[in-house]
């Protein structure tokens, strides 16, 4: 018996009273009882005329209740036959019933355990379709997540197995196109193509929410993660065709073993499977298996999140800055400025330990706030130090959602008395391709105002040459990846020539970042670049150490007259 038939037989709506059997066995014996014992008491008292008659309708009604309109039907004609030709109306006297008494009784009981019994048995299927309810999705008729943790929890799943979390790729841009009606349709297509990997595998397929399914797969020793993907693929690959539309989906995977302890818990489970599915969509993988470094980098994760809350307003988050020089004569021509987190604890925590799963929480917007502000901050103290270059700061691709963002970014240079030219800001060109339109408005307000923005590691995203056209920005900065090894691998090189010839001839500014030797330096001078930024020009500094260094290294480029 595979995974399916065993929760189907084990779980089957049992509403209440309904039972089968042996134990319907039992309780016809102890209904009889309960009859003879009725039948006993009205003897022992007198006959058929005294009011003990009526217990009879206990065991009628329950013999109703559990074996239905036949049933109590049955058990009513019984009981007016025993108390009824040979049941005396008196027992002191010997007077027996008068015919048209017993028959009228007996033909009542017979009537009344008819009826209840119906109204049991529809009682019965009313509880029945009420649980089929709650432990169904209503669009695919699929067991739910109630389901799905209801069976995880039965003891008697064959042990070990594996919870496999599903969730399809561009379901959500499908759905919005096309229309509820059509989700309708299409997720009934999806479901319908995974039974049929669930079949055969002899798994169980749950429809969790939406465009997410889980399967309970019995394990063979080895994770399922090429035998799920294999199927899924082969079942989704083809287009399902939706008002004519053909919709292509893709699917990713997550798995997590069970038991894997004492504590297991379907709750547990199914953020482990969960946690899987989603480190294979964010890696580009078809399918992830859940490890325990998981659990404890989501741990992590959430912790940091919650400390990070906490250090907003509280001198923890810093701004180191990396000069960015001309690579003739090494002036200063800006500083960039790189988050530093100064945990209490824990020390130096890299930007990259917690700024992606900030990009993914509304937590980046503060945070970039009082980046700015702190960018502005510091510009001011580099004023009074005699340099006068523009600071830069990162920003994030969820910052140019903000409808209020350009504002936000002017109304702090304005409050910090600086001009739009003394703060720059930058930001990658996956930032453009996660919503074009949006962040291509967000750029324009901010240009207006002169704001000079730059598109950062440039090369490295996705974003197309129609896409730069239209882009106003000021500069662009050259990935590291390809500046750092320019001097040893002539496709490099021949990518930096090319970036800056495209950037020039775009009227924009380049900066090289990852310059690392003096080698590199020269090649970038001879090619015209405008700036240049890396470890072999200085490392990121926190303030007081840039303006040293500013001061005995590199004095700033003379600031335009204004």
């Amino acid at each position: 018996m595979d995974i399916q038939q065993l929760l189907d037989s084990r779980w089957r709506p049992e509403p209440w009273l309904e039972i089968s059997g042996g134990r319907r066995l039992a309780a016809l014996v102890l209904i009889l009882i309960q009859m003879g014992a009725v039948v006993a008491l009205v003897l022992r008292t007198g006959g058929t005329a005294t009011a003990y008659l009526n217990f009879i309708l206990i065991p009628i009604l329950a013999g109703a209740a559990i074996f239905g309109p036949r049933g109590g039907a049955a058990l009513g004609l019984l009981a007016g036959l025993v108390l009824g030709p040979f049941m005396p109306l008196d027992t002191t006297t010997g007077q027996m019933q008068p015919l048209l008494n017993w028959t009228t009784r007996a033909g009542l009981y017979v009537f009344l355990g008819g009826v209840t019994g119906w109204m049991f048995a529809q009682l019965h299927g009313h509880a029945r379709r009420l649980v089929d309810q709650a432990l169904a999705n209503p669009l695919t008729g699929l067991p739910n997540r109630q389901a799905l943790e209801r069976d995880l929890a039965e003891p008697n799943i064959p042990r070990p197995a594996w919870l496999a979390s599903l969730r399809m790729d561009n379901y959500a841009d499908a759905v919005s196109a096309l229309g509820l009606e059509a989700e309708r349709r299409l997720v009934q297509a999806i479901s319908q193509r995974l039974q049929t990997m669930a079949e055969a595998t002899g798994s169980r397929l749950y429809h969790v929410h939406d465009d997410h399914f889980a399967l309970i797969v019995p394990a063979n020793g080895e994770a399922p993660c090429s035998e799920i993907t294999r199927l899924a693929v082969e079942r989704l690959e083809a287009p399902f065709l939706v008002r004519g539309i053909p919709v292509y989906l893709g699917a990713h995977a997550g798995v997590a073993a069970f038991p894997t302890g004492p504590r297991d818990d379907p709750a547990g489970l199914l953020t482990r499977a969960w946690m899987a599915m989603h480190e294979a969509r964010t890696s580009g993988l078809p399918c992830r298996v859940w490890n325990a470094e998981q659990e404890e980098r989501s741990r992590r994760t959430v912790e940091r999140l919650g400390e990070l809350q906490e250090a907003l307003g509280r001198e923890q988050l810093h701004l180191w800055y990396q000069p960015k020089t001309r690579p003739d004569d090494g002036r200063l021509l800006g500083l960039e400025g790189l988050l530093r987190w100064e945990h209490p604890r824990l020390g130096n925590i890299p930007p990259d330990e917690f700024m992606p799963q900030a990009e993914h929480t509304g937590l980046i917007h503060p945070l970039t706030r009082e980046l700015l502000e702190r960018a502005a901050a510091d510009t001011l103290r580099l004023r009074e130090s005699g340099i006068d270059v523009p600071v830069s700061v990162n920003v994030s691709a969820r910052n140019f959602l903000d409808p209020e963002f350009a504002e936000h970014v002017l109304a702090i240079i304005r409050g910090a008395g600086l001009s739009p030219r003394d703060l720059e800001l930058e930001f990658t060109e996956t930032a453009v391709m996660a919503n074009p339109e949006e962040v291509i408005a967000a750029l324009g307000r901010l240009q207006n105002a002169g704001v000079d923005v730059a598109i950062d590691d440039f090369g490295t995203g996705q974003a197309s040459l129609s896409y730069l056209r239209r882009l106003p920005v000021h500069a662009l900065k050259l990935d590291q990846a390809f500046v750092r090894d320019m001097t040893r691998r002539t496709v490099d090189a021949q990518i930096t020539r090319a970036a800056i010839g495209l950037g020039h001839d775009l009227g924009l500014r380049v900066v090289a970042e990852g310059v690392e030797d003096d080698r590199t330096l020269l090649e970038l001078e001879q090619l015209g670049c405008d700036a240049v930024q890396g470890y072999g020009i200085a490392r990121p500094m926190p303030l007081d150490d840039v303006i040293r260094w500013t001061h005995a290294n590199s004095p700033p480029v003379p600031a335009p007259a204004t």
